[in-house]
């Protein structure tokens, strides 16, 4: 009788220090999120995250794994799209010396105050492993578990296509597939952003899927009107609210709106509408950008050719001040340049900015003249046909 009498005990001593372990694994502080996993095949000891501080400062944060197990918490203050990068080398799509950073290479989640997310799934050649523990994780772990596979199986035809001679015959074949594929992801996410009108993960879709431009303006637009109003206050809503009106003001044609800022290199205040006599070229570039960076020695052979006509106003984005400075002082890029910052700040979102480099040639009354997205020969002919 005693030993039932004991080990009724020892059980009930059990349970109460399992559900007591449970309730102090799961508690994050108010002001912080809280993510845990353990994934088979995450054979690595530590994981990266990048942060920034207020001043666009980049560091790294570690997330230690042992026996592909981790817990990681830290401070939040809004809603936020974060990733881990696992560090393990099968995931990593290298091609020659560089790496194609794919998505379904990245533990992906949704965090906001408060949060508890735990990942569950498995490491093989990509991360096929999702988010729980919230609605919006939950929501973002359905379409991720989609597209993640598809995304790895387009990259990977990649990598082989990349490694084939140009008359190969199976370069045609793997272009299709990727294609195809590529294609699928899209149709698959914009299906998500439509049937889930009150979803925290489908608002950050819809403006991830507009700043990579996969979704023509017309169509975003339409999803974005169609958002339930329990999401007006969420940040990504905001976000997208900020670029539909720069889509709205800032197509050809239109008039840039004044605006002002102290996102300067010398912390005075810009005011658009102080280059209001001349042509103004607009450059939203980044150090970090290979084609901004290899036509800025053009940039500043029109500022000079046409000095007396012409502005050029250099927009940064993820680039600290310090960065951007020494940058500019060593190559003689010594025009206005402004830094691309958070909510009103948010130059990129203003302009609709959705790749760099992107240009504008605006006229002398602040009117619209043209725009171009990526390699910019175009725009310099057209400032030689207007300023000559």
């Amino acid at each position: 009788m005693k030993t039932k009498q004991a080990t009724h005990s020892i059980f009930l001593l059990c349970t109460f220090l399992f559900l007591f372990s449970c309730k102090e694994t799961v508690k994050t502080p108010s002001d912080s999120f809280t993510v845990t996993g353990t994934i088979k095949g995450l054979d690595t000891k530590f994981m990266i995250r990048s942060v920034y501080d207020k001043n666009g400062k980049r560091s790294s944060d570690s997330i230690f794994v042992k026996n592909g197990t981790f817990t990681y918490t830290a401070k939040i203050n809004k809603e936020e799209h974060i990733i881990f990068w696992p560090n393990v080398e099968r995931t990593i799509k290298r091609s020659g010396r560089g790496y194609y950073p794919v998505k379904s290479s990245q533990f992906a989640f949704l965090a906001k105050p408060g949060d508890h997310i735990v990942f569950k799934g498995e490491v093989t050649d990509f991360i096929n492993a999702y988010p729980s523990g919230t609605k919006a994780n939950d929501d973002l772990a359905i379409i991720n578990s989609k597209i993640f596979p598809l995304m790895n199986s387009s990259i990977n035809y990649l990598l082989k296509k990349n490694k084939l001679k140009k008359e190969d015959p199976r370069i045609k074949v793997l272009s299709d597939s990727i294609e195809f594929l590529d294609k699928k992801v899209i149709a698959l996410k914009k299906e998500f952003v439509k049937s889930n009108s009150s979803s925290e993960a489908a608002v950050w879709y819809l403006s991830d899927m507009m700043m990579r431009k996969q979704l023509p303006n017309e169509a975003a637009i339409t999803i974005f009107k169609n958002l339930d109003e329990s999401l007006h206050n969420n940040n990504f809503y905001k976000e997208i609210a900020t670029r539909i009106k720069g889509i709205e003001s800032t197509t050809i044609g239109k008039v840039v709106p004044n605006f002002s800022t102290n996102k300067t290199l010398d912390g005075n205040t810009f005011t658009f509408n102080s280059l209001r006599g001349k042509y103004v070229l607009i450059d939203f570039w980044g150090i970090w950008c290979g084609p901004c960076v290899a036509e800025m020695p053009t940039v500043k052979k029109y500022s000079e050719k046409y000095a007396d006509k012409l502005t050029v106003l250099g927009i940064n984005s993820g680039d600290t001040k310090e960065k951007i400075i020494d940058f500019i002082n060593k190559k003689g890029y010594q025009w206005p340049h402004l830094m691309s910052g958070k909510e009103v700040d948010n130059l990129v979102l203003k302009f609709n900015v959705s790749g760099f480099p992107t240009k504008f040639i605006i006229d002398p009354n602040g009117k619209i003249l043209h725009r171009y997205l990526g390699s910019s020969e175009a725009a310099f002919d057209k400032l030689d046909e207007l300023l000559k």
